[in-house]
């Protein structure tokens, strides 16, 4: 087994994958390990309940977030990334993506603010509004910090766009909160994170724009576009949120039906399986462009293929199998103290995740060789399909049934995207079937 895992990592794809994984596995340990850090220095301070407040109210600012970038911070990382090796950005180009994300965010923050008693009626059991104002007041810097990450994205500058991401606040914030010198209760507890939320991203975002507005050039050229920057950005809005549907919709539909507890107790579950697929978000973000180079060029994709299947279950496989084993044990990290039905919400999580993980790049695969929209359809169908199945078994299962929708759209949509890429590619990058795919000869 070891001298077959040695032969996959010594072949020229293998090679290439993991050397350009690896920088980015980095980074997204670091920014992971500030989300688990941040989860445990809750549960420490505040319980399940801190948890279950916090991801809601976190939650509500990443959807505020979405839309006040509307798109337009994948636009400006397309037109950052037509410039020249060592050309300054326009000044005038940038400013003009951050007043407008500037103006959008800040209509989101309003009526949040307005509405945050009506929304936390509607979310919450016993918890303060103010909870909800806070998240509002967060909205502003933390949506401009992550337009200026993607701004750093878009100069290739990927220390600074990782420095601007969740995982460096989580860090920080957490920290703050195990070596602060009081106690707190699970709603103190979650209102202090976001109070350090807000005034971190500040921070990070006075300094990342001041920063862009030096690096940037006042006589810079703006870039010409074929239609307006919303149009453009529209369909990048529309893809991101058809993402964040299929990622939070579970924990907005529990805090709906169930109090802050069970929320985080289902979250620090959830949390716990997608160590699953830490390895494979690198692993496709390093595959993405090569399978744009080779299919443009006409080259045979189906060894890149066969090395992620395998590379997928080399990681994917052992981690998910520890989750299993030692599930009760690392709940118990994160304090809970009675482990057996979370350990069940994990385990069903955990074969989700694992599917994901096994399904390998079949998004990338279609966005990368022309069939974006069969990729959205795809993501609409299943978003909609979670929404349905969330609405349909949490009121009688609880976070069981948020389990269940969960796995079942996943399992669902990286199926149906698998059966297109074999449809138009001949490719299957599922461990042990992928050599099969070589038979269909495309």
């Amino acid at each position: 087994m070891l001298q077959r895992i040695r032969n996959i990592l010594s072949e020229p794809h293998t090679a290439q994958l993991a050397k350009g994984s690896v920088v980015v596995l980095l980074f997204k340990v670091i920014g992971a390990l500030g989300g688990y850090v941040l989860l445990y220095s809750l549960a420490k301070v505040g319980g399940e309940r801190a948890v279950g407040i916090y991801e809601v109210a976190f939650t509500v600012i990443l959807i505020g977030s979405t839309v006040g970038r509307w798109g337009l911070d994948t636009v400006l990382v397309k037109e950052l990334g037509h410039l020249e090796k060592g050309a300054a950005p326009s000044r005038s180009h940038y400013l003009q993506i951050f007043a407008r994300v500037l103006l959008l965010s800040t209509l989101v923050a309003l009526v949040l603010f307005v509405s945050a008693s009506l929304l936390t009626a509607i979310f919450f059991d016993h918890t303060p509004y103010t909870v909800l104002r806070m998240a509002a007041l967060t909205i502003v810097p933390f949506t401009l910090m992550l337009l200026n990450a993607e701004a750093y994205r878009g100069l290739h500058k990927p220390i600074l766009f990782s420095l601007n991401q969740h995982g460096t606040i989580y860090l920080i914030i957490a920290i703050l909160l195990l070596t602060l010198p009081f106690e707190f209760n699970g709603e103190d507890g979650a209102q202090m994170a976001l109070i350090f939320l807000l005034g971190i991203s500040s921070i990070f975002m006075l300094a990342g724009t001041l920063h862009l507005f030096i690096l940037s050039d006042p006589k810079a050229q703006v870039p010409t576009r074929e239609k307006g920057v919303f149009a453009a950005a529209t369909p990048m809005l529309i893809s991101s949120a058809l993402f964040l549907v299929m990622s939070w919709s579970d924990t907005l539909m529990l805090s709906y039906y169930l109090p802050e507890e069970a929320v985080g107790t289902y979250r620090i579950a959830f949390k716990i399986a997608t160590l699953i697929t830490f390895a494979q978000f690198a692993l496709n973000t390093v595959v993405a462009p090569m399978i744009s180079g080779l299919h443009k060029g006409g080259s045979d994709m189906v060894p890149l293929a066969r090395r992620v299947a395998q590379m997928n279950l080399i990681t994917a496989g052992p981690i998910a199998l520890t989750i299993i084993v030692l599930g009760h044990f690392l709940l118990g990290l994160f304090g809970l103290v009675s482990t057996a039905e979370a350990y069940t919400f994990l385990v069903i999580l955990a074969i989700g995740q694992l599917a994901n993980a096994f399904a390998g790049p079949v998004l990338n695969i279609l966005n990368m060789t022309g069939y974006e929209k069969s990729a959205r359809n795809t993501m609409l169908v299943m978003a909609t399909a979670n929404i349905a199945l969330n609405a349909m078994l949490i009121p009688p299962y609880g976070p069981l049934g948020a389990a269940i929708a969960t796995s079942i759209t996943m399992v669902g949509w990286n199926l149906w995207a698998g059966i297109l890429v074999y449809r138009y590619h001949g490719l299957i990058t599922v461990p042990f079937f992928a050599h099969k795919s070589m038979r269909h000869g495309k």
